[in-house]
């Protein structure tokens, strides 16, 4: 969907009913169902209100009176165990709660999250919870404007007021990845596979990497994996072509070691594959079978995450005027234990 007809425009019940050349009153009765309207001017009256977008708008405005019990939480995947690990924290916490939780992923499509906030808008969700994809902070600016209440999952938005936001200490945890991984000279080359350079996880993780890399004096090559699987594997194969003697990998994302993973297996045999160690920050499924291969990594609290979004959603939902709040949840490093 284009991104011009994405945009909530402040309309008023006068243009509703200028639009469909009846009364503000008549409007007024279609909107709210109540009082009598001939089927002809209830037809022109919705009619109207969908083309000029005055339906988001008149429940906005109605999200504190009129209680929903609905709260958005949206994603960037499905595929992704941290996010699903924050998705249980969150349900955990509301087991025994009236709220019923919509949740979608925008598998990475900025137009596809608009898509998903705008229905939110109009289903009267209480509060979303957003872990955004980027280019989308005009329009999330417009919806807290029309009174949506939103929290920021793992990825900061620019706002032009401050907004509820939960996030890892990034920077700090991928230092520490790098300096611990270059304690063990993995090789006298180093690959950075980074990814998602517009959002604050992206910026904030490759500048903890290469402040580290700095004070050690080594220099690197970045490549962006598009924190995708996919692109990850893909990758593997150009690393394989331009380091035939090996490499150690700083992966800053869980999903690219799973394509770094995938794609040694295919490729190389057990003893070539010890010449590309990885340090990775986020763990895989089943991460201790490959801890030959990922010697160290930055261990997430996804679902402790999930946890202060819902005590935070809990306190926010029925406070008003309340002062925006950051949670900085603290990663972990840890190595491998080889068997």
């Amino acid at each position: 969907m284009p991104k011009e007809e994405m945009n909530l425009k402040r309309v008023t019940i006068k243009d509703v009913a200028k639009h469909a050349n009846v009364s503000t009153a008549t409007v007024s009765r279609v909107v709210n169902g109540i009082g009598t309207v001939t089927d002809d001017n209830r037809k022109k009256v919705q009619e109207s209100i969908k083309e000029l977008n005055y339906f988001s708008n008149t429940l906005a405005s109605n999200l504190k009176k009129n209680s929903s019990n609905v709260v958005g939480i949206v994603i960037p995947t499905f595929t992704n165990e941290f996010f699903m690990q924050v998705i249980k924290g969150i349900e955990d916490h509301f087991r025994h709660s009236e709220y019923v939780f919509y949740i979608a992923s925008s598998d990475d499509k900025p137009e596809k999250e608009r898509a998903i906030l705008k229905k939110l808008l109009e289903s009267n969700a209480e509060a979303v919870v957003l872990s955004t994809i980027g280019g989308n902070d005009q329009f999330i600016e417009e919806l807290r404007q029309l009174n949506m209440y939103i929290i920021s999952v793992d990825r900061y938005i620019e706002n032009k007021d401050p907004m509820d936001y939960i996030c890892e200490n990034n920077q700090e945890s991928a230092y520490q990845l790098t300096k611990e991984f270059l304690k063990e000279k993995p090789s006298n080359e180093i690959v950075v596979l980074g990814g998602h350079e517009e959002l604050s996880i992206g910026q904030e993780r490759l500048l903890g990497t290469k402040q580290a890399l700095k004070e050690e004096e080594i220099l690197f090559h970045y490549i962006d994996g598009q924190y995708s699987e996919e692109t990850a594997k893909q990758v593997f194969l150009t690393i394989r072509e331009d380091f035939p003697l090996g490499c150690g990998i700083i992966s800053l994302n869980n999903t690219m070691v799973a394509g770094l993973i995938s794609a040694m297996y295919e490729e190389l045999s057990e003893e070539e594959m010890s010449k590309y160690p990885i340090a990775s920050y986020g763990e895989i499924v089943f991460q201790s079978i490959f801890s030959k291969n990922i010697p160290i990594h930055i261990r997430q609290r996804p679902y402790e995450i999930g946890k202060a979004v819902a005590d935070l959603l809990e306190k926010k939902i029925s406070a008003t005027n309340s002062t925006p709040q950051t949670y900085e949840i603290k990663s972990s490093l840890e190595k491998a234990t080889l068997k």
